[in-house]
């Protein structure tokens, strides 16, 4: 459809969006993200404008904030020319012309602008017009997404801006309603999150900070300035005392990880074991900010209207049997809504769940902080020891009436934050894109605090494995509580490995562009790609071979020890044993050689001939003469890991409180009703 001008729809009553109400939605939702930097390089904000009168919002919008605040800081970035992406779906005959018209207007803007087109070549290859699919619009919102995060990572932008706005958040939580999702799905769209549907791109998902910094002109410097450091010079000699020369703390940076004052502190080890180099952790990524949330579309048709900004109508958006938000769509627009399905009441139950949901994952992550529930993680092996408190009451005799009535009564509570507690304890282990939802981890729950158990009658057994999500649960007996070992769950026989491959022979051709890069003097990388959802994985090599990373296989591991010199084979030994003991080893990422004449897709195992085991740093001797390998664990909370245990507040010495005469009998008497036995004097403290 052809453009849109402003004479048509005139608005009397809703205001346009001034910069400065833009700019403070701005600044309510762009945290820093990396608090810590002493310097950062200015970054372009990637724009996602579909056309629609909301995304041309947008972009004006962005343009005016950019002239009048140009040196202004957006997540803790200084920001350069905002950058428009146009996603041409391909789904309609005129989708291409009008993304060019977009992409001119936004160039009258004052915008640069890039067009990324889809390609439905496998569908209708098969005979399959993309149109007729039930899921396509599922199917182009993954498509989208993913060339979203290609365009920011090809210019470096770590946040990506879209138009979605008030009524669009409306629809989504109407439809969740509709769909009988409870108040943990009613808080609809959050205003900031990491991109999705993208998983496993480096530098868009979850990544990209270790290669920036191992660059020669790195993009984001943690170390303190020249000025800040003769300070902090000048302060440490000044309270060094002794007449040995000051040691300078700048140059004893263990690894990258050093560099994260606030974040990435090496986990504790325990001294018993081999000393392993533990591996550096990912950061960064691609964060989608929503600023217009607050904003209703009328106003945004208002600004659009004020200051001569053409927009696109999609007739797709208006056909109501297309897809369920068109249906939403079409409802709410022709139909009269009883109250409590109108707008104020939906975007206030969606404030609220809102509300609660925050609640409750800060109250799970003061729990796992406060308790210190995190004992040991190995990011080498990908393990976590954990040791979960206990939900009992700390009186045994209830000195009141209806004690054990309100224990049970915060028993759901408390299993909700014990379910949220574990789920951000399997991040850190899963391999899972989705972790699974605090309902489905009712079970995990039971194993690890059974008195949570409604069903519980009987004093529970000794507590068994069991495995959910992807992850392990191992009991540790213990002399005065039991700790839980998670690990990556063995691989399923009926499921394919992971497997991330590079076939660098001269008769094979590469298809995948992102997947090899040329190097001078003969070497050939492979970008970093992730491998079974926790490691970071590239390879280098000068020779022309087919190379595989897959799970540690026991058969191939006595040659490849056997290959080690004895004192590296001794390591290994006590490296297996310590931190990756029975299956967890056969979860571990190791590097692999195929047979020349190994043409199958996938490989056969008996082809295979290891080389390495990344994660541990062991490899065959002058291996990196050839290859070479790079390895890196996925990002994770690191504020869970590495804390000590808060005692409980004990009561004063020497205070007693102080009881009126009618309150010391009428507590005695609870006291003895609930224990069963004749008055007898008790003690009231």
């Amino acid at each position: 459809m052809g453009s849109t001008t402003a004479h048509i729809f005139r608005n009397q009553v809703s205001r346009p969006v001034p910069i400065i109400e833009f700019r403070d939605a701005l600044d309510a939702i762009c945290r820093p993200q990396f608090p810590s930097a002493s310097w950062v390089r200015p970054r372009t904000p990637a724009l996602a404008i579909s056309g629609g009168v909301d995304s041309m919002a947008l972009a004006y919008l962005f343009s005016e904030f950019f002239k009048t605040f140009p040196n202004y800081k957006l997540a803790g970035f200084p920001i350069l020319q905002p950058r428009a992406v146009v996603v041409n779906h391909n789904l309609r005959p005129e989708s291409e012309e009008e993304a060019l018209n977009v992409a001119r207007e936004c160039r009258k803007l004052g915008l640069k602008c890039q067009i990324r087109n889809m390609r439905w070549r496998d569908l209708r290859k098969m005979g399959v017009e993309p149109n007729e699919l039930p899921n396509i619009e599922s199917l182009a919102r993954n498509q989208r997404y993913y060339w979203l995060g290609v365009s920011c990572r090809s210019f470096s932008s770590p946040f990506l801006f879209t138009a979605h706005h008030r009524d669009d958040q409306y629809e989504t939580v109407l439809m969740r309603l509709l769909n009988g999702h409870g108040y943990r799905g009613l808080g609809g769209m959050r205003a900031a999150n990491d991109i999705p549907e993208n998983h496993g791109l480096y530098g868009v998902h979850k990544s990209g900070l270790l290669q920036d910094q191992k660059s020669l002109e790195p993009s984001i410097m943690f170390r303190p300035s020249v000025r800040q450091t003769r300070i902090l010079r000048k302060i440490f000699k000044d309270e060094h005392t002794s007449h040995e020369r000051p040691v300078d703390p700048w140059n004893n940076l263990a690894s990258l990880d050093d560099l994260h004052f606030h974040r990435r502190r090496e986990s504790p080890r325990d001294g018993r074991g081999p000393l392993l180099k533990t591996l550096d952790s990912e950061d960064g990524g691609v964060t989608v900010y929503r600023p217009l949330l607050e904003f209703d579309k009328d106003r945004l048709r208002a600004t659009c209207e004020a200051n001569n900004v053409p927009w696109f109508e999609d007739r797709t958006n208006q056909d109501p049997t297309m897809t369920m938000r068109n249906a939403v769509r079409h409802l709410v627009k022709n139909h009269t809504l009883p109250r409590a399905l109108q707008k104020p009441a939906i975007i206030a139950i969606c404030k609220r769940a809102q509300r609660r949901n925050n609640l409750e994952e800060a109250e799970a992550h003061r729990l796992l902080i406060r308790e210190a529930v995190s004992q040991s993680f190995d990011p080498c092996a990908g393990t976590l020891i954990i040791n979960f408190p206990s939900f009992r009451p700390r009186r045994r005799v209830p000195r009141r009436l209806h004690d054990r009535a309100r224990n049970e009564a915060r028993k759901p509570h408390q299993r909700l934050i014990a379910a949220l507690a574990v789920r951000k304890l399997m991040d850190l282990v899963s391999p899972e894109k989705n972790l699974p939802s605090p309902s489905a981890l009712n079970n995990a729950v039971k194993y690890i605090a059974p008195e949570l158990d409604p069903d519980r009658e009987e004093p529970s057994k000794r507590p068994t494995s069991f495995s959910v999500g992807g992850v392990l649960f191992e009991p540790l007996m213990g002399s005065k509580s039991v700790m839980w070992y998670l690990s990556r769950a063995p691989y399923k026989a009926t499921a394919p490995v992971p497997d991330l491959f590079v076939d660098w022979r001269e008769d094979r051709v590469q298809t995948m562009k992102d997947k090899t890069e040329q190097k001078h003097h003969g070497w050939r990388t492979m970008a970093p790609m992730h491998w079974d959802g926790r490691f970071w994985i590239s390879l280098a090599s000068r020779v022309n071979d087919r190379f595989h990373v897959q799970p540690y296989y026991p058969e191939h591991a006595s040659a490849f020890k056997a290959s080690l010199a004895e004192k590296e084979r001794a390591h290994l030994e006590k490296a297996l044993k310590h931190y990756a003991p029975g299956k967890v080893r056969t979860t571990l990422p190791a590097l692999y050689r195929a047979d020349t004449e190994s043409v199958k897709e996938p490989v056969e195992r008996h082809h295979l001939t290891m080389l390495a085991l990344p994660s541990f740093n062991i490899q065959l001797e002058d291996l990196d003469k050839w290859v070479q390998y790079d390895v890196s664990y996925k990002k994770w909370d690191a504020t869970l890991v590495g804390l000590e245990r808060r005692g409980t507040p004990k009561r004063l010495a020497g205070y007693r409180p102080s009881l009126s005469r009618s309150r010391k009998r009428r507590a005695e008497r609870v006291h003895n009703r609930l224990v069963g036995r004749r008055p007898v004097t008790v003690p009231i403290l």
